[in-house]
């Protein structure tokens, strides 16, 4: 049985910060960043959004392509940016989605790994459970100090997709090189909100996990770099995805996937999922029968290598348009409002507008409040 992608969306916050704006207020050149890097500009999240409302955007849209959403009966929330040891962000969502209340929801966490690890859960599940229908998320957002050499790869995402049988985009195949090893290149503590990191480190496991793993799924499959058409990386920057494809697959071309991501900044467990559609976006062909590698990578570390074949009628199924428009739209910041953001100095969320119906409030005795923007009972700011 064809198991994997059905639908599959994205979103991101309504406002970001041009690095051309940084790369002046820190002194440095343009170019370090824009060719440096590879990143252009960093999606900035005002108090009233966060991992859930733009999870609830991405979902709604991948739920309107499914004929009844009552087949979904799991829900898998994929994210390393959880304000909550213990409940599941996914609960929220499950709330605003009105899914069936006999949906397991639960959330799973390793890093920038975590929604390809769901995506993997959620095709076991398909195959034992052909008529259901699984919604995966990835949704996070991430920041840095200041002034470090992470500050201008800061942004967040949220991508949704539905595990199916018969999948309309993408049919994931059974094989996979996956590599573990404990890695103390990226964590974050409970007590921050910002990550930190061993950059060199980070990049070199990036590419020593992607050898092993490429080579264990070679030697699993029996293909070789020639039966796959193109490649998707974790993109936590443009230029790591560059070098991970020169060492691996020199041959392919990449930059379609980087189109997005390049104008969102790191969205960690997003990340991966957004280079495939901003390659199914922005390829100029037909993608259909075409084996995609994909490659995830999770800081501590878990990596994995698997592919996937483009179903015929994918095209039907994407939102090049409203995804290019989403983009386009957003507002660009000043320097003084993205450190007053940084800083959480802005308290009123009703002066910032949400990508999706739903908002933030704020906290209520450490209970994070959320509502329908145009019927929100609770419009108070609590940060």
């Amino acid at each position: 049985m064809k198991t994997g992608i059905d639908s599959i969306a994205f979103s991101t916050s309504k406002y970001s910060l041009n690095l051309d704006v940084l790369a002046k207020k820190r002194n440095v050149a343009r170019e370090k960043y824009y060719l440096g890097i590879g990143q252009t500009k960093m999606s900035i999240f005002p108090p009233n959004e966060d991992i859930v409302t733009v999870a609830i955007d991405a979902a709604r849209k991948v739920l309107a392509q499914i004929e009844d959403k009552n087949d979904v009966d799991m829900l898998i929330f994929a994210t390393e940016s959880s304000f909550d040891l213990s409940k599941s962000a996914g609960i929220y969502v499950h709330k605003f989605l009105k899914l069936r209340d006999d949906c397991r929801v639960f959330d799973v966490k390793q890093a920038c790994y975590s929604a390809a690890a769901a995506l993997q859960l959620a095709r076991f599940y398909v195959k034992d459970n052909p008529n259901s229908k699984v919604l995966v998320i990835g949704s996070d957002i991430i920041r840095y100090l200041p002034e470090t050499s992470g500050e201008p790869t800061q942004g967040g995402a949220a991508v949704a997709f539905i595990v199916s049988k018969n999948p309309r985009i993408l049919e994931v195949e059974p094989c996979f090189g996956v590599h573990t090893v404990d890695v103390a290149d990226f964590w974050r503590p409970v007590c921050l909100k910002e990550a930190l990191f061993d950059g060199k480190l980070s990049a070199y496991n990036y590419l020593r996990s992607l050898d092993i793993c490429t080579k264990r799924y070679f030697e699993k499959s029996g293909f070789s770099s020639d039966d796959i058409d193109h490649v998707c990386f974790h993109a936590p920057f443009g230029k790591m995805a560059r070098k991970a494809n020169n060492q691996s697959f020199n041959s392919k071309t990449i930059e379609e996937t980087l189109v997005y991501n390049s104008l969102i900044g790191n969205s960690c467990s997003a990340s991966l999922f957004i280079s495939f559609i901003s390659l199914a976006d922005n390829f100029g062909g037909d993608l259909t029968g075409s084996r995609i590698g994909f490659f995830s990578y999770g800081s501590g570390s878990v990596a994995e290598f698997f592919c996937g074949v483009i179903s015929e009628n994918y095209k039907k199924m994407l939102t090049a348009d409203d995804n290019k428009i989403m983009l386009e739209e957003r507002e660009d910041i000043s320097f003084e409002e993205y450190e007053s953001l940084y800083k959480e100095e802005f308290c009123d969320f009703r002066a910032y507008k949400n990508i999706g119906s739903v908002t933030l409030s704020g906290v209520d005795n450490n209970k994070r409040v959320y509502g329908n923007i145009e019927k929100c009972e609770n419009s108070f700011a609590g940060f």
